[in-house]
């Protein structure tokens, strides 16, 4: 395989040939001519990806500007600043914390948190001391948490109250007691709200007793007032576990590395050269995703202003763009969306706006332009940018910078990565604009999955050069400029409202059902949450009241274990399913059935609705 050295030469060569510096053939193959080198600056192929913790990347940034804002905590009441002096200094008081605690070198932290300073803290605390953050989302259910727990083997779990009701349940029979909860709220300045919140979690259940399992008891016990020392950095370094579905729906943990996210900081030094410090981030991603800790490492990392607000509801996205008018803000389609003929925008409430920033779903072109129109009725300096990423590699791999890029597509690939469009059937590399199925490679790609080496050799192809290719599961097609335009999906996952779906995981807990004969899980159109799940099934009785007592298992099964926000909202019942002429469930011929139906009966609703 070829080191970095000798790539970033290759790198220098193919973009003197494609901006026609020097004379030569290109090869046809997107892959190889690497037609997104030509925007980018020599300069940026002589630099070197950087060797350190993700703590200490951000550290030597800001080492300099510890009276500047750091971050915002915005709890929609009250705004509490925090400097980069602040910042180190909580980062150290709680790294104490966590050797106090027996917290060593490669030992694995649970983390569950909100949109919350303390999650920056223990995220960045837990890095300088050469532990591992596992991201867990605060709303998992307990059967979920239950699994996850006895997976990674977690020495600590540091989280907000919302996960602890659930966390007593499972607790005794991980044999985990090293706790550690934090009202949401521990940082907002008014005390009567904090008061009246901190009663209320008491009330429920959800805030602990015991003092060893309080935050400020837990910071007392640090008797030390030293900075903490940096663990020793090694290389491939484990940093972070974050859970995902990926593109098969088989629940995995991803294995990130320090390189990973700090390359990725690396490669936006030549997509945001707009952005300067002390510029506003307004930030509505959470740290118990990956997309979080990207988006938040970038701010830092930049010396923007962040701020991190607890509310992330789509129908308060305008009002909280108008209220702090951000030069950047990242959302996904169901954010933005609410900016298309919304009356609340008025001229230049989006002035400070340099880059609106879409990602988890592709936007349609209609509704891409749609939105740039608003934008800049409001003022803003950029049209909607557009990105395409994953959890695997720890982010974004490309970026539609506004109008610099082709509407509808994603835009171009960073500096250091790589694509290339491939036939599904044969495996051949494709050329330009032919679709095809899109893999990545990039130096922020992850190492694989947790336990899950079965899974990795599903996601992960190792060509002959030595290079490891992310299998993305999307349908794409590549442009001489080197522009991305996703065509579709090759795999079964859909967004619904905020949260990703699964189809494959919803089948799984379906057929756990006496009842159930068959099934499949597909996804039709919904104004609200733009796509829904709807389940086909066949019953080994099929009667009404059979019927009536499924659908009631499979709501009450998929809340329990998945959640309410993915319940399905259509249920059709059949004699038998489609099927290809391999013997496997048809799931494209019952999908198209479905949005024949939805045409032809729009408004009688023959979908039966739950």
């Amino acid at each position: 395989m070829r080191d970095f050295q000798e790539e970033q030469l290759r790198n220098i060569y193919l973009r003197k040939l494609l901006v026609g510096e020097l004379q030569g053939p290109l090869t046809g193959k997107p892959s190889v001519d690497k037609p997104h080198l030509k925007f980018y600056s020599e300069e940026a192929f002589s630099r070197s990806l950087p060797k350190t913790s993700i703590y200490n990347y951000m550290y030597e940034i800001n080492k300099n500007h510890l009276d500047d804002i750091a971050f915002v905590f915005d709890t929609g009441f009250d705004e509490t600043e925090i400097t980069y002096g602040e910042l180190f200094k909580n980062i150290d008081t709680v790294a104490n914390g966590l050797v106090q605690r027996g917290i060593k070198v490669g030992d694995k932290v649970a983390v569950s948190f909100a949109n919350t300073p303390e999650s920056v803290y223990t995220i960045y605390a837990i890095n300088k001391i050469g532990a591992v953050s596992c991201l867990i989302d605060p709303r998992i259910k307990t059967y979920n948490l239950e699994r996850d727990l006895k997976d990674l083997d977690v020495k600590m779990f540091i989280g907000n109250s919302e996960v602890y009701k659930n966390l007593k349940k499972v607790a005794k029979k991980v044999n985990l007691d090293n706790i550690v909860i934090i009202p949401t709220i521990q940082s907002a300045t008014n005390k009567k709200i904090k008061n009246l919140y901190l009663a209320s979690k008491i009330l429920t259940g959800n805030h602990p007793l015991k003092l060893n399992k309080n935050w400020s008891s837990f910071l007392a016990e640090n008797k030390t007032k030293k900075e903490t020392k940096e663990f020793e950095y090694k290389e491939d370094q484990l940093a972070i576990i974050s859970y995902t579905g990926g593109t098969t729906g088989v629940h995995k943990g991803v294995m990130l590395s320090n390189e990973a996210f700090n390359n990725l900081m690396l490669s936006h030094d030549y997509l945001m050269e707009d952005l300067g410090r002390g510029e506003k981030f307004m930030n509505i991603l959470p740290q118990f995703m990956v997309y979080g800790i990207f988006t938040l490492h970038l701010a830092l990392c930049r010396g923007l202003k962040t701020h991190l607000l607890l509310d992330s509801a789509p129908e308060h996205f305008v009002d909280n763009l108008i209220r702090l008018n951000p030069a950047i803000s990242f959302g996904g389609p169901i954010h933005w969306e609410t900016l298309i003929d919304n009356p609340k925008i008025t001229p230049n409430c989006f002035s400070n706006m340099k880059a609106p920033v879409s990602g988890g779903e592709k936007l349609s072109l209609a509704k891409e332009l749609a939105i740039s129109k608003a934008l800049k009725y409001g003022g803003s300096q950029e049209e909607m940018c557009n990105g395409l990423g994953a959890s695997e590699l720890a982010g974004s791999s490309t970026w539609k910078q506004g109008s610099k890029n082709k509407s509808g597509t994603v835009g171009r690939l960073h500096v250091y990565d790589n694509a290339k469009i491939v036939d599904s059937k044969t495996g051949e590399e494709l050329s330009y604009n032919q679709p095809g199925e899109l893999w990545l490679t990039s130096p922020s790609l992850m190492s694989g999955y947790y336990h899950r080496e079965d899974e990795t050799k599903h996601a992960i192809h190792e060509d002959e050069d030595g290079v490891r290719w992310f299998i993305t599961g999307d349908l794409a097609q590549i442009d001489e400029n080197g522009d991305i335009d996703l065509t579709g999906r090759s795999k079964r996952l859909f967004v619904c409202g905020l949260n990703n779906v699964y189809p494959p995981e919803l089948e799984e807990i379906i057929y756990t059902i006496p009842s159930v004969n068959k099934c499949a899980v597909t996804n039709v159109p919904d104004e609200e949450l733009r796509a829904v799940p709807k389940v086909h099934l066949v019953l080994n009785e099929d009667t009404e009241a059979n019927r009536k007592k499924t659908i009631a298992s499979i709501q009450t099964l998929i809340s329990e274990r998945v959640g309410s926000e993915v319940l399905p909202h259509y249920y059709e019942f059949h004699d038998h399913l489609k099927y290809t002429l391999n013997g496997k469930i048809d799931i494209e011929a019952i999908r198209r059935d479905d949005l024949e139906k939805i045409k032809a009966n729009k408004e009688k609703k023959v979908l039966r609705k739950k």
